[in-house]
């Protein structure tokens, strides 16, 4: 009877099929082959080719990030403010304005005087923008990204210089990256770099001839390359049979179809950072494209970068491994593949990304699945737990110390101005963390606390197997609040960590630790580091909301990416503010916050922990 059904249905519909397959699934194939930057070789069709039939799942992933990551410039894809007004930094400028409908912007010239650059490209669409232009080189047009970058949140422009963990740095075009080297392989799908020279010519020479199956991270990303799908699901014979069979689809690849690693490796091909398994094949990727296609073992293509990963050439040799903290933990954003293969939840369970993260459904801005809150993406996994989760946190239910992500997922990892959570979920040891000179879960939360105070507590609640730390890897005092000594002498990712961290409502358990916190993000707004100054900025706005006290005003006068002389006067101003207005305002500070009764810092002190940052210089990109 089913079969006489679907021969029937498929009799019915097949005019409609064939006429939707012709005017939405075969033409814009052919019109994309001939459009700038797009090919379709090797089975790739393009998104607008799968939403023939898929008009739920296009317009789903139509809303989220991926589908923007890189776009031609126009009005509806432009976010920032291309206006004439000037973007000042260091002793320069740039000048982003509209000519007619091109996005343009006038910026420092290699002779010393101006020239004015053309978007041709915008990469990002959810923190912030970058814009590109094309340049000529020799026969061929390489991709080079502007100067200046715009924040969508706080919507205003950054030089580049300032949004990346590196030190105050006045050369205009330290991250000029070229988008065909480097941007195209994990912002955009089955890229083909197309180099045309020799590698041994240096990048300065380096000719391509890039193409992509689609701008931005679209269908065939996660699904594979579509065309033998598409030809089979044009026989509405064989359409039909499919819908009513269920079970694999024909000629393309469903993520939650997959295996543990194969499922991983989905999403592990761009949030992984990588290098071709085997260096004979550096060559192909500059050519055609990385070898993987969804489906694979992505292992079986490529090498995750570790931090013991050899660095060749002329590089800096530290360039990997100051993107993981000591133990080996990822603290860079598009490591989260690195992260997860080192997770005790995936080496001795089921999880994938899968487990938490839908592509097609809940909020874009993280597509978790909605249908699961926080803990329960964790107790899914760990029932006995989520059936008392007080018992076993020995915090009180529904707070952040009963979160499972707060603890065991924490935010260690920096990336595009922001602090993210570690997919390296694992227990907190404050022993582990203050030899690996690392941020700690426990005092990410209680930022009054020293890493004995939280050592003392789990050894009580969970035995003896924590050991209590009895000095720390950057040599501040042992007992010292932990984020106040993070905040001053660790190393600037773990400064950036403890700058957010101290303006979360996590963080201020009561008022009266909000005056120190203060004071130290004050001093913290003066570091040599742009990415520490905006996140102390921030979160000294983010307790000023909360309670309080006048300083509303000034901080919005403060411009944290400002030069050195005006970043000091803001220092002392807010720090003088802080002593002046807090007084009736907030309780009196517990001792061991370097706060007197007067509320004045004891500057002495803490220069001695700035100090400990010796010549401990980071510069990261992304």
């Amino acid at each position: 009877m089913r079969a006489h059904l679907v021969i029937a249905a498929a009799a019915l519909a097949a005019p409609v099929f064939v006429t939707l397959a012709t005017t939405l699934g075969h033409d814009p194939v052919a019109a994309a082959a001939q459009a700038p930057l797009q090919h379709r070789d090797g089975g790739f069709v393009g998104a607008q080719a799968c939403q023939a039939c898929h008009l739920d799942h296009h317009a789903s992933w139509q809303v989220t990030h991926h589908a923007h990551m890189t776009q031609r410039p126009d009005e509806a894809t432009i976010v920032g403010a291309f206006d004439g007004r000037e973007v000042r930094y260091e002793q320069d400028r740039a000048r982003p304005f509209r000519d007619g409908q091109r996005f343009c912007m006038e910026v420092p010239a290699a002779d010393g005087g101006r020239r004015i650059a053309e978007v041709a490209l915008a990469v990002g669409s959810r923190r912030y923008q970058q814009y590109f232009e094309r340049r000529h080189r020799g026969d061929s047009d390489v991709y080079v990204r502007l100067p200046i970058l715009w924040h969508v949140a706080d919507r205003r422009w950054l030089h580049l210089n300032t949004v990346f963990l590196g030190p105050d740095d006045a050369d205009w075009n330290a991250h000029a990256a070229v988008w065909n080297e480097n941007c195209i392989f994990c912002h955009n799908t089955a890229p083909e770099p197309r180099l045309r020279s020799s590698m041994r010519d240096g990048p300065a020479a380096a000719r391509f001839d890039s193409q992509v199956a689609d701008l931005g991270i679209a269908c065939e990303s996660c699904h594979g390359p579509g065309a033998a799908h598409a030809a089979a699901m044009r026989d509405p014979v064989v359409r039909y049979a499919q819908h009513f069979a269920g079970g694999p689809t024909a000629g393309i690849v469903d993520p939650p179809d997959l295996d543990q690693t194969r499922s991983v490796s989905v999403c592990g091909q761009c949030h992984g950072a990588r290098l071709p398994r085997t260096s004979s094949r550096l060559d192909a990727w500059f050519h055609t494209g990385p070898t993987y296609r969804p489906g694979d073992d992505l292992l079986e293509h490529v090498t995750p970068i570790q931090a013991d990963t050899p660095v060749r050439g002329k590089a800096d040799p530290e360039l990997f491994a100051l993107r993981f903290w000591r133990d080996g933990t990822p603290r860079l954003t598009a490591y989260e593949l690195q992260g997860v293969l080192a997770s005790p939840c995936y080496r001795g369970g089921a999880m994938t990304c899968l487990s938490c993260h839908a592509m097609h459904r809940g909020d874009p801005k993280g597509q978790l699945r909605p249908e699961l809150t926080s803990d329960a993406m964790c107790t899914q996994c760990h029932p006995a737990i989520g059936a008392d989760v007080a018992a076993h946190t020995h915090h009180a239910a529904g707070g952040p110390g009963s979160s499972c992500v707060e603890c065991h997922m924490p935010k260690v990892v920096f990336g595009v101005l922001e602090i993210h959570r570690s997919h390296r979920v694992e227990v907190p040891d404050p022993a582990r963390d203050a030899a690996a000179a690392r941020p700690n879960a426990c005092t990410l939360c209680h930022t009054d606390r020293s890493l004995p105070w939280a050592a003392e507590r789990m050894r009580q609640w969970w035995g003896d197997r924590y050991a209590v730390p009895t000095a720390r890897a950057d040599k501040a005092p042992i007992d010292l609040p932990d984020a106040i000594a993070s905040l001053h002498a660790g190393d600037a990712a773990v400064r950036a960590v403890y700058a957010a961290a101290l303006g979360r409502d996590t963080a201020a358990p009561s008022p009266n630790a909000t005056a120190a916190q203060r004071a130290h993000l004050a001093v913290a707004m003066g570091d040599g580091y742009p990415s520490v100054r905006w996140l102390a900025q921030r979160s000294l706005r983010q307790l000023e909301q909360r309670v309080p006290i006048g300083l509303g005003g000034l901080l919005e006068r403060v411009d944290s990416m400002a030069g050195p002389e005006p970043r000091g006067r803001a220092v002392f101003e807010t720090l003088d503010a802080i002593a002046r207005l807090a007084p009736g305002r907030l309780q009196p500070v517990p001792r061991g916050f370097l706060l007197g009764d007067d509320l004045h810092l004891d500057l002495a002190a803490v220069v001695r922990l700035t100090d400990l940052q010796g010549e401990n210089r980071i510069s990261i990109g992304e």
